[in-house]
């Protein structure tokens, strides 16, 4: 690729982010479709003065990683309906200078759970682990696709509790510790949505408390956990094609293209190698 002073510039901001593989991905979809743009990441120190400077450079379109999701929601713009109930958001698309944040976390999960939702039954005990933004994104798809329980567990309980909060009356969440035994071991599907796994060492629960359940991890490389959980012959999804999926969304609402998600799930896993 020729790169010019016409070509549009789009980015990760997060910190840490160097382990980010969006910029190869959305990279390489840019090039393959023709469009004069690259994607770079951007360790941030100041996520106020990144989101200003997504507007003094023109920089197109955003991607927003941990720990500014919540921050960015209250920066941009305009919300779109999802990332204001969410008050997260994970893609900015700059319009002449108008930045308005969407959230694609919570689409990227439930093309996922949509895929493995065969295997469950509607009184299956869905336990997430943690209650940050990811764990907010993964209850709110669980509630567009029709799931009315889900139990929450979280390092600081009260955590969690808020999140119940927020969705009262629209999805039952009860909440607990991630050391409560009797929760996971009548799990029936178990999402990891706390960053524990990220250094390839540490696993969020005792995996001898789990009893058969599908074992899901938003962090789209084999963790501990889901490594643990294979080895006893359990059902095991990591989080490579929600990573998948959320990129997607996101390319689609910045060029209005519908990239091909096998080719870029091929790409991720040679890089993984």
């Amino acid at each position: 690729m020729y790169i010019s002073a016409e070509t549009q510039t789009y980015c990760v901001l997060g910190n840490p982010i160097k382990h980010s593989l969006s910029p190869p991905l959305h990279t390489f979809m840019f090039e393959y479709y023709g469009i004069n743009a690259i994607y770079v990441a951007f360790e941030v120190a100041d996520i106020v003065s990144a989101i200003s400077g997504i507007r003094g450079l023109n920089v197109r379109g955003a991607n927003i990683t941990l720990p500014f999701k919540e921050k960015a929601a209250e920066l941009v713009d305009e919300l779109d309906g999802d990332a204001a109930f969410l008050k997260s958001v994970n893609t900015i698309k700059n319009e002449n200078g108008k930045l308005i944040g969407y959230n694609t976390d919570f689409l990227g999960f439930m093309d996922v759970f949509d895929e493995y939702a065969k295997f469950c039954s509607k009184d299956d005990n869905i336990v997430i682990l943690g209650a940050g933004g990811v764990a907010i994104s993964v209850v709110y798809a669980l509630y567009k696709l029709g799931v009315d329980r889900v139990f929450v567990l979280n390092r600081n309980p009260l955590r969690a509790e808020r999140l119940a909060e927020r969705f009262k009356g629209k999805i039952d969440v009860v909440t607990g510790s991630l050391d409560d035994k009797g929760i996971i071991s009548e799990a029936n599907v178990i999402i990891n949505c706390t960053p524990v796994g990220l250094d390839g060492e540490d696993m969020p629960i005792d995996i001898s408390w789990v009893n058969e359940p599908i074992v899901m991890d938003v962090i789209y490389f084999d963790t501990p956990l889901i490594k643990a959980a294979r080895d006893i012959g359990l059902t095991c999804v990591n989080g490579l094609d929600m990573f998948i999926n959320q990129a997607f969304y996101a390319f689609k609402i910045w060029t209005g293209i519908e990239f091909d998600r096998e080719t870029g799930k091929k790409l991720i896993e040679d890089l993984l190698e």
